[in-house]
């Protein structure tokens, strides 16, 4: 077995923190959290969780593609919201958008807070080719 390796792209944002946007093991990707942050400026996008998902979902699927994958191979995810009722139909729109048919499984859980005061995080697990 080949040991993990470090996936890293500038269509999504740096780590704000001491780890790895992602890290590939065999053909299983590990995608970091992702949140709406502009990987231009390195600053978050406006506030509202509609701008807030759409970049999110940008951001996995960059580093998805810098890794060989797509969002058709995105197998399971886990969803940071701080407000359930208001964000959850935003994501369950964006989830049908941009997987289509293709829907991972995935968990959804209300949390108090996240860093810089943002709204929705989501991290992956993806299934790249041989």
């Amino acid at each position: 077995m080949t040991e993990p390796q470090s996936i890293q792209t500038g269509d999504a944002p740096r780590p704000t923190g001491p780890f790895a946007q992602a890290r590939r093991a065999g053909n299983l990707l590990f995608i970091a959290g992702q949140r709406g942050i502009d990987p231009a400026t390195g600053e978050l996008v406006a506030p509202d969780i509609e701008t807030r998902a759409r970049r999110t979902f940008e951001n996995l699927k960059a580093i998805a593609e810098a890794a060989g994958g797509s969002m058709a191979a995105f197998l399971s995810t886990t969803v940071y919201v701080t407000d359930m009722s208001a964000h959850r139909p935003v994501i369950n729109r964006m989830y049908e958008e941009y997987f289509g048919e293709n829907l991972p499984t995935r968990t959804i859980v209300e949390v108090r807070a996240l860093n810089q005061g943002d709204i929705v995080e989501i991290e992956a697990v993806v299934l790249l080719p041989s």
